[in-house]
């Protein structure tokens, strides 16, 4: 290119556009090649992720480690899990942090990896880069280009290809000047296709005015941060701590109201987005004036270029209520940060203001069957009291029953009917369809719902939920069809008794469903069926039921 400067951009197969400005042009003359920079490197290729990828939080919370810092760690630390950069949808800055893959000693299994005819079916690329700290983006690039930061602990693969140096800083630069507009104006002329290859990225020019300027660096470290903040305020992620909402009630001696509680964090989500954003366009203004395009590109953001979410309310308060699920079960607990339990050894000293229950199981019901703490809502009332304060139990009860909009009666009815009708639809959503709590289902009726802890789980609990849910249910039932029974006797509005008659057949629907489930829980809780967590989700919720369709479908 150039030894033909005056007809670069016009040769035929040059990779850059017939219609390419003399700016850009004079940038990929001038400029230096990225791969003599950094070194841009494709990753391993397992040869069936299903069998060696998991999401992280299917295992073993104990088996992943998250920080090795070389080949030579991961093999001391004998653990079997390590994080794995499959590249993921667009973000910019920090994120995208999913899965795991099975690493153990050295990636053996992997390694060993054969066809039938012994030849090997994984690749193994470029070990020696393994765990170290990169800039990562996607191979797949339909929602535009994007990069971000990696931090020292994974392994890369095919399709969340990474770039690497010795030097932290001049990695963060060129982070910064390929998430600028620049960058995505320059991909879509070497590559106009989706598929945005590393001998793509490898030409990319950079100019030595761009990544010289240490005076920029306070701006991305600020962009990491912020980015890094927001993908870790959701709890699906490994760096969860607790929920926004959440943070602040300490200061106020948990006697607080989630409103206020949902505004503050709204004003602070909506600070982190106008500071991010602000702080991008400063950047995109900076690399558009080296690169002379100013013609060409504007430095402004769209708001959804913008890698960081915004407060919503019925999104927030289902991650509410969904961490309020994941307490009473003993993932999460009020009085340690993060994880609390996924595996391992049951650690009752964590949980103080909130026990969580003692059975591996919440029954889901259309009303209060049970009058104690074995019925949600009871449980749910004790969670915002100790969380909120009892003085604004029924102030936050109707705020969070609005932003859920659910009908109902009572504000406890319409909370009531987002757990027994819509919580395990959001959950398989958030989770991506490998739930950690599953969800038992009797059918149409809703004559049984329960959830159970997938890491809580052993080859008792199906038997454990039969004999002290399943049938104490079934009786109270039975009860609330003979009291109904006597209420339409003695009922003269015929109104009024059309609807106990309407309550008294449904119940029985209901009944009848349940005895024929309690049949099918019965075969599989005799077999004790046992799982393992490296298996993954899909084989273990396939394996607990016995070809027995006692679960929510997962897909």
């Amino acid at each position: 290119y150039r030894t033909n400067q005056a007809n670069f951009g016009k040769i035929p197969g040059s990779p850059i556009a017939y219609w390419a400005s003399k700016s850009l042009i004079r940038d990929f003359v001038q400029g230096t090649t990225l791969h003599e920079l950094v070194s841009p490197k494709v990753g391993l290729q397992t040869g069936d992720n299903n069998r060696f990828l998991r999401q992280w939080f299917e295992v073993t919370y104990t088996s992943i480690k998250f920080d090795a810092y070389s080949i030579e760690e991961s093999i001391s630390s004998r653990k079997k899990w390590f994080p794995y950069n499959k590249g993921g949808t667009y973000r910019k800055w920090y994120g995208n942090y999913d899965y795991v893959v099975n690493w153990k000693n050295d990636g053996y299994e992997i390694k060993h990896f054969t066809f039938p005819n012994g030849k090997q079916r994984s690749v193994v690329r470029n070990p020696d880069y393994y765990f170290r700290e990169a800039i990562t983006w996607s191979l797949i690039t339909s929602g535009g280009f994007s990069t971000r930061y990696r931090e020292p602990g994974s392994i890369h693969d095919v399709s969340g290809m990474s770039a690497f140096s010795n030097d932290h800083n001049q990695l963060m630069r060129i982070m910064a000047l390929l998430n600028s507009p620049v960058g995505e104006h320059c991909f879509k002329m070497l590559n106009p296709t989706i598929n945005l290859q590393v001998g793509n990225v490898k030409v990319f020019p950079v100019l030595h005015s761009a990544i010289e300027a240490p005076t920029w660096d306070s701006l991305i470290q600020n962009l990491v941060k912020l980015t890094k903040q927001d993908w870790n305020s959701e709890e699906q992620r490994w760096g969860f701590w607790t929920l926004p909402v959440l943070i602040h009630i300490a200061e106020h001696n948990r006697n607080w109201t989630v409103e206020a509680a949902f505004n503050q964090w709204k004003q602070e989500a909506q600070d982190r987005f106008d500071q991010l954003k602000k702080n991008e366009e400063e950047l995109n203004k900076i690399f558009i004036d080296l690169y002379g395009l100013q013609d060409e590109l504007s430095p402004e953001e769209s708001d959804k270029e913008v890698s960081v979410r915004k407060a919503d309310l019925g999104r927030d308060i289902r991650a509410f209520m969904s961490y309020f699920i994941g307490v009473t079960f003993g993932r999460y607990s009020l009085d340690t940060p993060g994880l609390a339990f996924a595996g391992g050894d049951w650690g009752a000293s964590k949980y103080t203001s909130y026990q969580p229950n003692t059975d591996d199981v919440i029954v889901l019901t259309d009303s209060d069957y049970f009058g104690d703490d074995r019925d949600i809502m009871h449980r749910f009332r004790e969670f915002l009291t100790v969380t909120f304060g009892e003085e604004h139990l029924e102030e936050n009860f109707t705020f969070i029953a609005k932003a859920l909009g659910k009908a109902g009666d009572t504000a406890e009815d319409q909370i009531r009917s987002y757990l027994f009708n819509d919580f395990y639809k959001n959950h398989l959503t958030i989770y991506q369809k490998r739930p950690i709590y599953w969800q038992l289902d009797s059918g149409r009726q809703g004559g049984f719902k329960a959830l159970m802890y997938l890491h809580r789980y052993d080859g008792d609990t199906m038997a454990m939920i039969r004999t002290s849910y399943l049938h104490t249910l079934q009786a109270a039932y039975e009860k609330r069809v003979t009291t109904l029974d006597t209420f339409i006797t003695s009922e003269t509005n015929t109104r009024q008794k059309n609807q106990l008659i309407k309550q008294r057949d449904h119940t029985r629907k209901q009944l009848e469903e349940l005895v024929k489930y309690d049949a099918q829980l019965q075969h599989v809780a005799n077999m004790h069926i046992a799982i393992d967590l490296d298996d993954g989700v899909v084989v273990n919720h396939q394996k607990v039921q016995a070809d027995v369709k006692l679960l929510t479908p997962i897909k």
